[in-house]
């Protein structure tokens, strides 16, 4: 994947986990708005502001809401789950990404300037950080497809 598909990937992953977070706070407010209704009811039967048999029926009704909400709350966390490790293993590819290219660039200039320690050390960090976030990297992916392939 070249840097600007990545880049574009991620960001079309955080417009995607932006509109999830949005429609799980939409979904959080319905929450509350039918458990303060459900709350609420009893009261107006106990002062006959409405019949006994009508909060009844009102009650079963936002109940029903209140699980269909409940449901989708759940199904939403899911997906932002999703979202946020897909980003997270696709932000470690472009870090690793990033420090091949600084390593590139380091070895040229060694090459070209001659080895100092300075460069010797920032090559080896990059080395090791490349070893180690690309494991990482290696992880996610795959651990992230075999989610989505276990649960297919």
């Amino acid at each position: 994947m070249s840097t600007s598909q990545l880049q574009i990937a991620i960001a079309s992953l955080r417009i995607r986990l932006a509109e999830i977070q949005g429609k799980e706070e939409q979904t959080e407010a319905l929450i509350d708005q039918f458990r303060t209704q459900l709350r609420r009811l009893p009261r107006q039967v106990v002062y006959g502001a409405i019949s006994l048999d009508a909060s009844l029926t009102s009650m079963g009704e936002i109940e029903e809401r209140l699980n269909d909400a409940v449901t989708t709350h759940r199904w939403i966390l899911e997906f932002k789950k999703t979202a946020v490790y897909e980003l997270e293993a696709l932000e470690l590819v472009g870090q690793v990404d990033e420090a091949r290219r600084s390593l590139s660039s380091l070895n040229q200039q060694a090459q070209s300037s001659g080895d100092n320690e300075e460069t010797s050390a920032e090559i080896l960090r990059l080395e090791k950080f490349i070893a180690d976030y690309s494991k990482k990297a290696e992880l996610a992916i795959t651990e992230s497809y075999q989610q989505r392939q276990d649960s297919s």
